[in-house]
């Protein structure tokens, strides 16, 4: 039977390098220790040498690594990417970035192509894989491995996802393409927004998700205006770079992860349509029915993998166009133009079957991180608590379905952080590892995970290195409370 990690969470030493969920194609594994994940970051044997799963765009997936090993050999310097036209996106990504190497290398199955380079040039490749998301699933390098054939067709599962997704629309009419994960929805936004600007800078408007910072810190044209705090000193300051610059796009998220912001979309909204640029709106920690972010966005990007999906074991990601959109129709073409159904078919199976109780699932989220949220703001050990519901300067349009959809995801810093974080880490009695959105409790220290090498840069925009998050999951509320009182009596 597999493990139920609602009861029987990975958080102990012994659980290291554990998937979570228990599946041989789960997204996140344990790291369980605060020392463990330092050694992940510092690539340490001991740790990496131990990992059954990974967030795959990370660390390829034990599927994906055979794959690779058995294309490329013992020296394994490439990787197999989804498509040929991804595999040339790739090789013309490590060009960018100053490589000389790489090279396109054909597969035996035609469900992909690989990509190999000589050593010096494998980060950058791997840089292609991270930040732009179009990986290789590990059920389509299952089914390359048993020499079977990996399809991506209009089945019924599929028109059921779009379907489910434009439901939590206020437009009936919005254009849904679904892509292999998130950040491959992004860099599919970023591919149709540089095909008509390609030399005016972007914003990123308050602090992002790491990768999507960094497609537009490394990918051409490598030109970003940073705004990390997203609140009205920034939008002024934004609002005079707009004065005497031309830029191409706003990407912003809402809620911020990991301070759960709440951004001013209406003021940004105004400064789209007076200037002229697209604004895209990342709304994954909405959490599907929180909030409808597509009447202020031109474009919105998605990951299914977190609370759609809601179990863990599937990656995929979507974009939404608004039809409303002064840009639809070019947005829409540039789009068109480069799209591959690169979500296969065996991955869309579970997607849709996962996201059937998506509506109970994330109600019951809601319910369960509000209340945990407002007991650590309660809590003499804890310093600060971010989360939706209690930010004063939360908006009201957000609350136009409920009070009570903040979301499941809330992030911590204790008092005395340096010497209490990891023990109360470390003995917190909840699945740790990366990820969020997932029906089970998870918590990371997000900082440490995302940003090991510009902590000091981070934390000058305003996030703590020391910072827990905690994706809240469905376990009883009075089981979660106990839990962390327990962690964090070892303060």
């Amino acid at each position: 039977m597999p493990i139920n990690l609602l009861t029987s969470p990975h958080w102990k030493a012994e659980h290291l390098g554990s998937p979570m969920p228990d599946s041989p194609h789960a997204v996140s594994v344990s790291l369980p220790l605060w020392e463990h994940n330092i050694k992940y970051e510092e690539g340490a044997a001991e740790v990496v040498d131990r990992l059954q799963a990974a967030y795959p765009r990370f660390c390829l997936h034990p599927y994906v690594r055979r794959l690779c090993l058995e294309t490329f050999g013992a020296e394994n310097t490439g990787l197999i990417f989804p498509s040929a036209a991804v595999a040339q996106r790739a090789a013309n990504y490590v060009a960018w970035r100053g490589g000389q190497s790489a090279r396109i290398v054909p597969v035996a199955n035609p469900s992909a192509c690989g990509v190999a380079v000589d050593a010096a040039d494998f980060s950058k490749l791997r840089e292609y894989w991270q930040h732009a998301g179009e990986v290789l699933s590990s059920r389509a390098a299952e089914l390359i491995l048993d020499g079977k054939v990996v399809s991506s067709s209009e089945t019924t599962a599929r028109k059921a996802v779009r379907q489910r997704l434009r439901e939590f629309r206020t437009n009936a009419d919005a254009e849904i393409w679904l892509y292999p994960c998130g950040m491959a929805a992004i860099a599919a936004v970023w591919r149709a927004l540089r095909q008509y600007d390609a030399t005016n800078p972007s914003v990123q408007f308050g602090f992002p998700y790491v990768d999507t910072l960094k497609i537009q810190q490394r990918f051409a044209p490598a030109d970003v205006r940073f705004y990390p705090v997203g609140d009205g000193q920034d939008l002024e300051e934004l609002k005079q770079l707009l004065s005497h610059q031309k830029i191409a796009a706003v990407l912003c998220e809402s809620t911020t992860n990991p301070l759960l912001t709440s951004l001013d979309l209406q003021t940004l909204r105004q400064l789209a349509d007076q200037y002229g640029f697209v604004l895209v709106i990342d709304d994954t920690l909405a959490a599907c029915i929180n909030h409808d972010v597509l009447p202020y966005a031109d474009v919105v990007v998605t990951s299914l993998t977190k609370y759609f999906s809601g179990y863990g074991d599937v990656l995929a990601g979507s974009v939404t166009l608004n039809p409303a959109s002064r840009h639809a129709e070019r947005l829409r073409n540039s789009l068109a133009a480069n799209f591959e159904e690169l979500l296969v078919d065996v991955d869309v199976e579970v997607l849709e079957k996962n996201s059937r109780d998506v509506r109970t699932r994330v109600e019951s989220i809601n319910d369960n991180a509000n209340q945990l949220a407002n007991w650590l703001s309660q809590q003499p050990q804890v310093d600060k608590v971010y989360h939706p519901g209690l930010d004063p300067h939360r908006f009201d349009w957000m609350n136009e379905h409920s009070a009570n959809h903040n979301g499941g995801l809330l992030s911590i810093v204790l008092k005395n952080p340096a010497v209490t974080t990891p023990k109360v880490f470390d003995h917190l009695e909840v699945c740790k590892g990366p990820n969020l959105g997932t029906n089970f409790t998870l918590c990371c220290p997000y900082t440490i995970l995302a940003h090991y090498t510009e902590l000091d840069l981070v934390e000058s925009c305003g996030v703590s290195r020391w910072l827990l998050r905690v994706s809240v999951g469905t376990e009883p509320i009075d089981a979660l409370k106990e839990r962390f009182a327990r962690a964090l009596g070892f303060t």
